[in-house]
């Protein structure tokens, strides 16, 4: 960038560079603040894409025409093109996976088997579900022991209780690099070099922080780092795993199949070196080409330039947050990723993220794959908002008026109840905005019947669901099917409303004979019908066919 060029002009130009970013939802223009899920992509790596699918598709490692070769140079140079982004020693320490969650999985079972009962595994409170439970499956095959690092308040790590943790059973200390849901940046440096001190190797989960921090791998000297392509503005489905050449050296392959072997017989077989042998089956050749591209496209960006302006982002939000009445960061560690999660008093956090959508904003409501932290913390869930370089002020001020409004209007709420309408569906037909249906299924849901706390069990558990949510039949014939439902969320209450206007005290066969996918899009509910366990009604609708299909007379 030219000394002279505005940084606002300039990152208004690099956001002009992301077209999903160019749209709008229900005539509001896209407010995306839930890049710590995923980052949307740069036109490069999208035409990166289509140049290979139009170019030179083809397998690699294996023919000898012309595009095999073309697309096994490519991706070879993708292979040396990462490396050298994060300063690795060698292109063949870079292995691919689809993810971060297969490349820990890939190090728990390789690496892992030599663990023996006792040995130790030292994970944090911070940790996604994907740096917990490979761990856990190890253990329970080896007998080994998981051992974990409490927080402090301030959601920053005890680093003297992990002092005290490391002993001579340590084996390897697996910590993410930045937490997902806290925003944390983990003083790697300290964790490594005690680790080591004690004899430990350290895997660090660098998914939420190359994004947004310069990683030298080299430097760090951590024994293990791992990425996935899709957090980092490359393509879904690519990944890398990064290890010290001698340690992968020293580990067998975890599956088997073509390209990993130089040998095959009815006998035996013989693996080839890394990363090969650890690359079974045709890999992802696109994602890595898009990977690749997009680390490249990033390494042209002014770093220095897009950290401050993300940090900027997240002070503005954490300001501006603090003067909203009841809502609550959750967190505040020494160092920060940008992005905050937060509660808000009277409000479910599936609620907050609703009604945020219906404004254009996308953020995350739920335990964010982190349910150890959450049950630490006493929650259920936060409302996290995640910031890139291609976000604006303009944007973090609408996510702030957005709660603003929620909060004023959770307090002018009338203290008289008003009567539900005598039929939601007739209701819902009527309206012709969001708004409005927002406003009826509420109404509903304050009316519905609560389930007896004696019945929100673990048995009566929508799976599926993130907001807890319950149902109990309390009738069951091919005559008639009666149940109830509740849930801590408003909006499912309302839902739960709805579905039972529709459903109680029907017959089986007409519960089955309702296209409840079309009724709900033609109330402009289809989304709560997504599969995603965001909201679970899929789930609950789910349910309540089963009920119906278990009802009717087998043949």
């Amino acid at each position: 960038m030219a000394a002279s060029t505005d940084k606002r002009t300039y990152l208004a130009q690099l956001r002009s560079e992301f077209p999903l970013l160019q749209q709008a939802t229900d005539a509001q223009p896209l407010t995306y603040l839930d890049n710590a899920a995923t980052t949307q992509k740069p036109a490069v790596v999208i035409q990166n894409q289509q140049d290979y699918y139009c170019g030179f598709n083809a397998n690699v490692h294996r023919a000898s025409h012309r595009l095999s070769a073309v697309a096994t140079q490519r991706f070879e140079q993708a292979r040396e093109d990462v490396a050298r982004y994060l300063n690795a020693a060698s292109a063949q320490e870079i292995i691919w996976t689809r993810g971060t969650t297969e490349g820990i999985n890939l190090i728990a079972n390789s690496w892992g088997q030599r663990l023996s009962p006792g040995d130790e595994i030292l994970i944090s409170t911070l940790e996604h579900h994907a740096n917990i439970v490979p761990w856990q499956m190890l253990a329970q095959r080896t007998g080994a022991v998981i051992r974990v690092i409490p927080l402090l308040a301030t959601g920053d790590l005890d680093l003297a209780a992990y002092r005290k943790l490391l002993n001579e059973r340590t084996q390897l200390v697996a910590i993410a690099h930045a937490s997902n849901a806290l925003g944390t940046i983990n003083p790697l440096t300290e964790i490594i070099a005690l680790a080591h001190q004690a004899g430990a190797l350290v895997l660090v989960d660098g998914a939420q922080a190359l994004p947004h921090l310069k990683v030298d791998l080299q430097a760090l000297d951590a024994d293990f780092y791992l990425f996935s392509g899709h957090k980092v503005f490359a393509p879904t489905g690519i990944g890398v795993l990064w290890g010290k050449a001698s340690l992968l050296a020293s580990m067998p392959p975890w599956q088997g199949g073509g390209e990993m072997i130089t040998r095959v017989s009815f006998t035996d077989s013989q693996f080839q070196s890394a990363p090969f042998r650890f690359e079974a089956g045709t890999p992802n050749i696109a994602g890595a080409l898009g990977l690749a591209t997009a680390l490249n496209w990033l390494g042209q960006q002014p770093y220095a330039l897009l950290h401050q302006h993300e940090q900027d982002l997240l002070h503005r939000a954490v300001d501006g947050l603090s003067q909203i009445p009841g809502l609550q960061r959750i967190g505040q560690p020494q160092q920060s990723v940008s992005l905050v999660s937060f509660t808000l008093s009277g409000q479910h956090q599936q609620d907050i993220g609703v009604l945020l959508d219906q404004q254009g904003i996308a953020v995350r409501s739920g335990h964010h794959c982190a349910m150890p932290l959450m049950q630490s913390l006493g929650l259920p869930g936060t409302t996290r908002a995640s910031f890139a370089f291609y976000n604006t002020e303009a944007e973090v001020d609408s996510l702030l008026t957005a709660l603003d409004q929620l909060h004023r209007a959770e307090q002018s709420a009338p203290s008289q109840p008003i009567a539900a309408p005598s039929s939601l569906l007739a209701e819902l037909k009527k309206q012709r905005d969001w708004n409005n249906r927002y406003r009826s299924l509420l109404l509903a849901g304050k009316h519905l019947t609560p389930l007896p706390d004696a019945d929100k069990t673990e048995t009566h558990r929508v799976q599926g669901c993130e907001s807890n949510t319950w149902l109990v039949c309390r009738e069951q014939s091919a005559n008639r099917i009666c149940f109830q439902a509740d849930s801590e969320a408003k909006i499912i209450r309302g839902l739960i409303a709805l579905l039972q206007e529709l459903f109680n005290g029907q017959s089986a066969q007409s519960i089955l004979d309702t296209d409840i996918d079309n009724l709900f899009t033609s109330l402009g509910l289809a989304q709560h019908l997504s599969p995603s366990r965001g909201n679970g009604l899929r789930a609950l609708v789910q349910q309540i066919t089963a009920l119906a299909v278990a009802s009717l007379p087998q043949d």
